[in-house]
């Protein structure tokens, strides 16, 4: 199995350079209509976030895999799906050949969202099916 950490995720980003907008990352703010430019900004950072000399040391893998992601944070009222949603969307279009063959059914089997208490913290694992 493998296990990415990532300490201290982005629970928000701000946006613009004069009047500076704080967007909450979330599934919500990607719905909630915002200009497309301020979309893929915010999928620019977090795939930034995400990059780590780990993932080039991991290689392709070619056979079928499970994702799951851990998010820890010590608030308790906040949507799962919302937080890592938006979290496993921007992991596997950054692992996508470089990780992954592709993000498809063929390959990645399983994805699963859990949350635990603590500090504020992503954990990717992977593992072969």
């Amino acid at each position: 199995m493998i296990q990415l950490v990532y300490d201290n995720p982005p629970t928000f980003i701000e946006i613009g350079k004069v009047k500076k907008r704080k967007i909450y990352l979330g599934y919500n703010a990607i719905y909630a209509g915002i200009h497309y430019s301020v979309r893929q900004k915010i999928v620019q950072e977090l795939k930034e976030f995400l990059w780590c000399p780990e993932l080039a040391k991991i290689g392709l893998i070619e056979k079928p895999v499970k994702v799951k992601l851990i998010y820890r944070r010590n608030l308790k009222n906040w949507d799962l799906d919302n937080k890592c949603g938006l979290w496993a969307k921007c992991f596997l279009d950054l692992a996508k050949g470089q990780i992954f063959v592709d993000d498809n059914v063929r390959y990645v089997k399983e994805l699963t969202y859990c949350y635990e208490e603590g500090d504020d913290r992503l954990i990717i694992e992977i593992a072969e099916v």
